[in-house]
């Protein structure tokens, strides 16, 4: 079963971003971000190692990586104990490390 989570454009009701929860991954077409259950009602993200999180969090954290410029960022930070700020730049920094493994420039 996957469920389907949109972040909407407030002005225009359309949707920015597609956050799709099943039952062990959740994934979006824009972030190459990932969320994976470790049972128990837990989850983790990729960009917040060492942290089990519930699958409200987890899909909050999956809303900031796919859509970091949406002014939600604030309320979907706080739902992780972080500001916006915090969350968006840990997206940024594992995208970043990503993106330079992938073409060899890693420092």
């Amino acid at each position: 079963m996957t469920i389907e989570v949109h972040v909407r454009d407030s002005m225009l009701a359309r949707p920015v971003a597609t956050v799709h929860v099943g039952r062990a991954f959740m994934t979006s077409e824009s972030t190459s971000h990932h969320a994976r259950y470790v049972g128990q009602g837990q989850w983790t993200v990729d960009y917040l190692p060492g942290r089990q999180l519930t699958g409200d969090e987890a899909v909050a954290a999956m809303k900031i990586a796919a859509a970091p410029q949406r002014p939600e960022v604030m309320s979907w930070a706080a739902r992780l104990g972080l500001t916006s700020a915090e969350a968006v730049g840990l997206a940024a920094m594992k995208t970043a490390a990503t993106a330079e493994r992938a073409i060899g420039t890693e420092r």
